[in-house]
């Protein structure tokens, strides 16, 4: 609120004085305003991406000289963790390269001269690979390849079967995941662990990277969920 304040200005001259002034404080600044308009039904979410829109509602009175989206898999994120930075005060930020099946806690932020303001927290979790299936094409050479159904389920077990082939090479194997790559053993039963040994990493909702076959150089594979 802007105040006018008056105060007594004598003026010494012979026989006269003045009484005037006045004022004009300055506007008081704070810390900016700032929402998300992402809600856990509404958001964009994939396997190592989440979209988060936010809004800067109330610049607090002085310019805004950073925004974006804050995270952390720890509550009440700020600018000091991992962070996005927006040119507008209305934006939407596509935040990348996190990892499967984990949760992470996110706030909308934007900074003037006085602070940083935060939005309310939400919290988020990525895809999970928890009984889906996966489309894998398989390229053992530059002449041979061929498609895959493999199911992964809750307990770290797997299914293989080739959709051209049903029920003939239908194989059971394990997998597990650490931050963003997949290790999967495509035939949990042969001990040696020489074939069919995959490893890859996710983008999106795909997957890829290579595969061992007993001392055979490395190959490749690709994959996308049903």
């Amino acid at each position: 609120m802007r105040k006018l304040s008056f105060y007594p200005l004598i003026l010494l001259m012979p026989g006269l004085f003045f009484i005037t002034g006045c004022d004009d404080e300055e506007s008081e600044v704070g810390v900016p305003t700032v929402e998300t308009t992402t809600t856990e039904g509404s958001s964009e979410i994939t396997y190592t991406t989440v979209e988060i829109s936010g809004n800067v509602t109330a610049n607090g009175g002085n310019t805004i000289d950073a925004r974006g989206v804050c995270w952390s898999e720890s509550p009440t994120p700020t600018i000091n963790d991992s962070k996005t930075e927006e040119a507008n005060n209305t934006f939407t930020s596509l935040i990348e390269n996190l990892s499967p099946n984990t949760s992470y806690y996110f706030r909308v932020y934007a900074t003037n001269q006085s602070g940083t303001g935060y939005s309310n927290q939400l919290q988020l979790s990525t895809s999970t690979l928890d009984s889906t299936m996966w489309d894998f094409l398989i390229e053992y050479d530059a002449n041979t390849s061929w498609h895959a159904d493999v199911n992964f389920y809750p307990d770290g077990t797997t299914m293989y079967d080739e959709p051209s082939n049903p029920g003939q090479y239908t194989t059971y194997g394990t997998w597990t995941l650490n931050g963003d790559t997949l290790h999967y053993d495509m035939d949990a039963s042969d001990t040696t662990n020489a074939y069919y040994q995959f490893t890859g990493t996710f983008s999106g909702n795909t997957m890829s990277g290579t595969f061992t076959y007993g001392d055979e150089p490395d190959k490749t594979w690709s994959a996308v969920k049903y």
